[in-house]
């Protein structure tokens, strides 16, 4: 048997005090008679004050020497179970710069704590982020954190270690240990804290960015920066193509000063290339996949008549402008075109065009042009002369003459709406330069509804963002995104699903039917963590007071409870024999 609260056992200095009170107490027995003048005058008075008596070992003694025993053993926390179990929380470093063999050293370290632990220990296993992650627990056995090891793989950019710290101390509280493992020095305020980092210093490259630029001639132009960190002058660098088994250049890279900038060019119509750096420290950021933009057509679905389409000259403004297609069912356009306004869902964009009133005039200026809208960014409107109906359309004012409306945005339930009180019948409005710039700032805009990745090229950390449609017959309902490790993951949103992204690769969007809808590039980047020269290796003890307290504390709420019980039914004892005695 052990006691939390040793000093409780000073409560046993009750039981003397319970003996000596009943040596000196003096209790007269009454006795009932006829009268009380029978009796001498010596036999009435009785003596002044206590004097010691024999001891009588009555039932009340006993149970009044058991009530103090047991109190003193209440307030001595025992406990039967021998010696205390241990709670160990170990916060594991998730930055990736733990991956330049800090992360392997991490787990041997840990691994060789848990093997040391008792069978009735418990452990909390932990890694760092923007809100920490368990592993395995609370207070898991030691065989558990052993196996959950596997999945730690720190990949994360930099980030503050404090708040998964702070979990670790609320998880450890009562008695626990905190064991934190790094790579660098110990951070603020981790006094109470178990320190082990476990970095080495060492130079390293890395491709600090990475993109792919159209050319003029065709084709596409990869530039790349590759940054230095300490005394490294000179790397590889190497561009596959393809499932990168097919290499289609490698080529060395000075680095005189902190960076180099490297351009290759791509051959038309290349896919997904990977590009990797010679073997250093840390191949975490020696490796980067970038796929090609893809082409954002957006679904254009006219349903003027054939008179207004000719006046209007739609057909030789789309002729003039790219990246669109015509569509034919208006449920599966971005863009509609019309005379009437009509039902829109979520992310569609109509124009319509029409004169607001039967009566018409015609202005030429001066028009005031809200050209900071991205619908009519660019447009000058010199020289136009425009024939609009005397009603004014509804919503917000973007283009005005005199207090006439003359281009309104309308946001309705699902989608929006662009009003152009025009009238095509006269008018130089259709032949003016401002006329296809027009359609062209509305057809950029929506762009950014057509269903699809919305960025296929992500950085570790971000979110990977995917469009739906929102049509049933879409088959987009449900999407997944697959890692390259294999892991599945369910898309969370309403109209636009995301993932945040922890491991470098290609990661595939596929729908509940397993076909692949879009593909994301993942890469890592993050200077701070490429930089490894302040890597440190040291142990850091908590303090002596946090030290001898860690791990102590036991639980005793049961022991307690049944000395409490106990000292409960001794009391009602004792009082019901006194009870009993004074009949």
């Amino acid at each position: 048997m052990t006691f939390t609260a040793p000093f409780g056992l000073l409560g046993l200095l009750a039981v003397p005090a319970v003996v000596l009170l009943h040596l000196y107490r003096r209790r007269l027995q009454e006795r009932r008679v006829a009268a009380v003048f029978l009796f001498a005058g010596e036999r009435l008075a009785a003596d002044a004050g206590r004097t010691r008596t024999r001891l009588l070992r009555t039932p009340s003694l006993w149970c009044e020497t058991a009530m103090a025993l047991l109190l003193a053993l209440w307030l001595a926390g025992p406990s039967l179970g021998g010696v205390a179990a241990r709670h160990v929380v170990f916060a594991l470093d998730d930055s990736a710069s733990m991956a330049a063999g800090g992360g392997e050293r991490a787990v041997a370290e840990v691994r060789r704590r848990l093997a040391a632990l008792a069978s009735d220990d418990r452990v909390t296993l932990l890694r760092t982020g923007p809100r920490g992650e368990l592993l395995a627990g609370p207070r898991a056995l030691p065989s558990e954190a052993t196996a959950a090891l596997a999945d730690y793989r720190p990949t994360r950019p930099r980030h503050d270690p404090l708040p998964a710290l702070d979990l670790a101390r609320e998880l450890a509280a009562g008695g626990g240990e905190v064991v934190f493992v790094t790579d660098e020095p110990a951070p603020f305020g981790a006094d109470e804290l178990t320190v082990i980092a476990l970095g080495e210093a060492a130079p390293n490259a890395a491709i600090l960015s990475a993109q792919r630029f159209p050319r003029e001639r065709g084709g596409e132009e990869l530039r790349i920066r590759v940054g230095r960190f300490g005394a490294l002058l000179r790397t590889e660098l190497t561009v596959r193509t393809g499932d990168a088994a097919a290499e289609l250049v490698s080529q060395p890279v000075e680095l005189a000063g902190d960076h180099a900038d490297v351009a290759i060019a791509l051959p038309p119509d290349t896919g997904a290339v990977l590009l990797e750096l010679a073997a250093d420290a840390l191949d975490l950021d020696n490796r980067a996949w970038l796929l090609p933009e893809p082409e954002r057509a957006v679904r254009v679905c006219d349903v003027l008549a054939t008179d207004a389409r000719r006046r209007l000259g739609l057909d030789r403004v789309f002729a003039a402008l790219h990246g669109h297609v015509v569509e034919p069912d208006p449920l599966n356009a971005q863009l509609l075109i019309a005379a009437q306004p009509g039902r829109l869902l979520a992310g569609q964009t109509e124009v319509v065009i029409a004169a607001v009133s039967d009566q018409r005039d015609g202005w030429r200026g001066p028009f005031v042009v809200d050209r900071g809208h991205s619908w009519l960014n660019g447009l000058e409107l010199h020289g136009v002369v425009w024939l609009a109906g005397r009603g004014d359309p509804p919503g917000r004012v973007l283009a005005a003459v005199g207090n006439r409306t003359l281009i309104s945005e309308e946001y309705v339930d699902a989608g929006r709406r662009l009003w152009l009180n025009l009238d095509p019948s006269a008018g130089n409005l259709m032949r003016s330069p401002d006329w296809p710039l027009l359609f062209a700032n509305v057809l950029e805009s929506c762009r950014d509804e057509v269903p699809g990745p919305v960025d296929v090229n992500v950085v570790i950390g971000d979110e990977a963002r995917y469009r739906r449609s929102l049509l049933a017959s879409a088959n987009d309902a449900e999407l997944w995104l697959e890692t390259p490790a294999g892991r599945r993951e369910r898309g969370r949103g309403d109209r636009i699903l995301g993932w945040v992204v922890t491991e470098p690769g290609l990661h595939r969007v596929r729908d509940g039917a397993g076909a692949e809808r879009a593909a994301f590039a993942v890469r890592f980047h993050d200077p701070a963590e490429s930089d490894l020269r302040g890597l440190v290796t040291a142990t850091v003890a908590p303090t002596a007071a946090v030290a001898a307290a860690g791990g102590k504390v036991r639980d005793t709420s049961i022991e307690r409870r049944l000395l409490g019980l106990l000292l409960f039914a001794v009391a009602v004892l004792d009082w019901w024999l006194l009870a009993r005695r004074r009949r």
